[in-house]
């Protein structure tokens, strides 16, 4: 079988030949490897660090008690709007713990309802929530590991062991990176697997070989057991087969054999059309059995119910924030904004400089190039048109290309020493940047934004949601309630998780997509506190009430005492009859007069004349049933 040419004359020049790994001395590789470790290791540290910090976020109790009831009982009806793959690694450290099961959605439960079971199944269980967030968290900080290799690995095939290091740096050193590798979330786990397909087509592409297939395969099939967005891969796939047919690439007629001949060149087309056919077929049969396997067989359909929800989502929309506005339908340049504002500067730099040497002609064989830019560009294209844009995290998959492409900087042709010496301060320079931002934001790594906005402090006047403010900052939250006597606060927050499962005592306001019962598990804030705070989420702080408007925007020009985590913003409010009255006409849009009542006679007592309280009363007592009593 042959080998797909390195360069040929109908392909672009390859410019970097000689830094090659397969070039590089075998002693170099090893210790390129041994360093690989190293940074590695650093990113488990990172990880560490964050997933001890990090409370509850918005989807892990779903997905925790989903993926147990996976494994445990074979149940697949809770959470069908993912597949269930990352749900099952997460919660396989799980079977050795003395656990109870997650209770069994009614058919047709509303997702809050089933938000419900997840959070007694974390935080009601026989052990602690966070002994199982931490249980539950590792595996996917593991996949975190293993993508970074991979990366490396590439890197060190594609340009050279210098290069490979370079892209794994940039992948460590970034806090967007990090915080993704520690939750029990499906988006890293995607990532590591649409990542390894892309991989083993290009090791395919240039040395066929029935394993290198079924390596594809497998990844293809990990891919689609772990979310939806897996399907990028069609076009991302069928784009990198036609230009393998176009270049005159070698493809086997029989991709099952190792003896099959290779078929290269435009006299052999109908032939390499077949056999690539043929190859895509026995990949998407490899696949099917890897998402069947993680249905455990026998519950496939619920794979089209879960895609099912997922392209309704899709076209019904989601509320999304960008740089202080709103929309149901989101922007075609939000994730432009997001990646542009979240990413370490010394990555924007470096990405800069590749693209420059890029079109400066240091790249690849043309066979190569492709395999990083579909990949990177099919994604950029589709996540401009998607209608849903909640979070960087959907960006993820492109990242490790990016990071891969970087490497060809470490691999420049021949430059005068007085440019080489520049280039390396320049590539030194950006990564003690990226290390210095890991280390300043750690380990609040999912609120990291750049300087180009301000740094984390700033983030919220351009992002939220979990770009930002996730759950994760509840624990910093409770600190800062601790340093200032802790008293029992106000409360607005967004997501299922509950603050107060970390210790913070607080009295529940309306928040974003609060579980049904979160307003019960709240505790009054009792008269005559010494000190009357108000801690608000970024996407609290957002978002609107039923008339439309933001219920707490009248805080947005107010001076915040505490940014804990940089997600929650703590106001303090003790003798501000202004902000009770703004708290009880922010119950009274939500529907709760009981506590409107309460804020407005707090206001009235403060300031006997302030029109916003007496409105607010009057309000609050003409609900059915209300009884006057006099104030105190």
């Amino acid at each position: 079988m042959s080998e797909q040419p390195r360069a040929t004359p109908d392909m672009w020049p390859t410019r970097a030949r000689g830094s090659t790994g397969a070039s590089a001395p075998r002693s170099a590789r090893d210790r390129a490897g041994v360093v690989a470790l190293l940074l590695l290791g650093l990113l488990l540290v990172q990880g560490v660090l964050f997933i001890r910090e990090s409370s509850q976020t918005s989807d892990e109790a779903i997905h925790l008690a989903a993926g147990y009831a996976y494994l445990r009982a074979r149940d697949f009806s809770l959470n069908p709007e993912h597949p269930p793959l990352i749900k099952e690694l997460a919660a396989l450290p799980l079977l050795v713990l003395p656990l109870e099961a997650p209770g069994r959605p009614a058919a047709g439960q509303a997702e809050a309802e089933q938000g419900e079971i997840g959070r007694a199944f974390l935080h009601r269980n026989r052990l602690p929530a966070g002994t199982l967030l931490r249980w539950g968290r590792v595996p996917v900080l593991l996949l975190s590991l293993l993508l970074g290799w991979a990366i490396f690995r590439w890197g060190r095939d594609l340009f050279g062991a210098r290069a490979g290091l370079l892209g794994l740096s940039l992948y460590v050193l970034d806090p967007n990176v990090v915080a993704h590798s520690g939750l029990v979330t499906t988006d890293l786990g995607v990532t590591l697997f649409m990542f390894l397909s892309i991989e083993s087509l290009w090791r395919w592409s240039r040395r066929p070989s029935p394993g290198r297939l079924a390596l594809a395969a497998l990844a293809i099939g990990g891919a689609f057991a772990s979310k939806f967005t897996a399907l990028w891969l069609v076009p991302i796939v069928a784009a990198l087969g036609f230009i393998l047919i176009e270049i005159g690439a070698s493809i086997p007629a029989r991709p099952w054999s190792s003896r099959s001949p290779g078929l290269g060149g435009a006299s052999a087309v109908g032939p390499r059309i077949a056999g690539l056919v043929l190859a895509g077929l026995l990949t998407a049969a490899i696949a099917v059995l890897v998402v069947a396997a993680s249905y455990a067989g026998r519950a496939l359909p619920s794979y089209a119910t879960g895609l099912g929800l997922g392209l309704g989502h899709a076209a019904g929309g989601h509320p999304a924030f960008l740089m202080g506005t709103t929309s149901m339908h989101g922007w075609w340049y939000y994730f432009l904004v997001a990646y542009a504002i979240k990413t370490p500067i010394g990555t924007l730099v470096l990405i800069a400089i590749s693209l420059v040497a890029l079109g400066a002609g240091a790249r690849r064989a043309f066979a190569d190039e492709v395999f990083l830019w579909i990949p990177i560009g099919a994604i950029l294209v589709i996540t401009c048109l998607v209608s849903v844009n909640i979070g960087l995290r959907h960006l993820l998959p492109m990242y490790p290309f990016l990071c891969l492409s970087t490497g060809r900087i470490a691999a420049l042709p021949a430059i005068t020493p007085g440019r080489r010496r520049a280039l390396v301060l320049v590539v030194a320079g950006c990564l003690v940047w990226n290390a210095a931002e890991a280390a300043a934001i750690a380990p609040y790594d999912l609120a990291y934004f750049n300087q180009l906005v301000g740094g984390p402090r700033q983030g919220y006047r351009y992002l939220v949601d979990s770009n930002l403010d996730w759950g994760q900052a509840a624990r910093a939250l409770r600190r800062c309630v601790e340093s200032l006597g802790r008293p029992v606060i106000y409360c607005a927050y967004s997501t299922g998780s509950d603050p107060g499962d970390d210790g913070v005592r607080y009295q529940f306001l309306p928040g974003t997509w609060n579980l049904p019962s979160a307003a019960q598990r709240s505790e009054p804030v009792p008269d005559g506190q010494p000190r009357e705070i108000l801690a608000v989420s970024a996407s609290a702080l957002y978002a609107d009430g039923p008339t439309g408007r933001p219920l707490y925007e009248w805080l947005k020009p107010r001076p915040a005492i505490a940014r804990p985590g940089y997600a929650y913003l703590v106001y303090d409010i003790t003798g501000d009859a202004e902000a009770h009255a703004r708290l009880a006409l922010a119950y009274l849009e939500t529907g709760r007069p009981v506590p409107a009542e309460t804020e407005a006679r707090r206001a009235l007592r403060i300031d006997p004349d302030n029109p916003l309280a007496r409105q607010a009363l009057e309000r609050a007592l003409s609900r059915p049933g209300a009884t006057p009593r006099a104030e105190r």
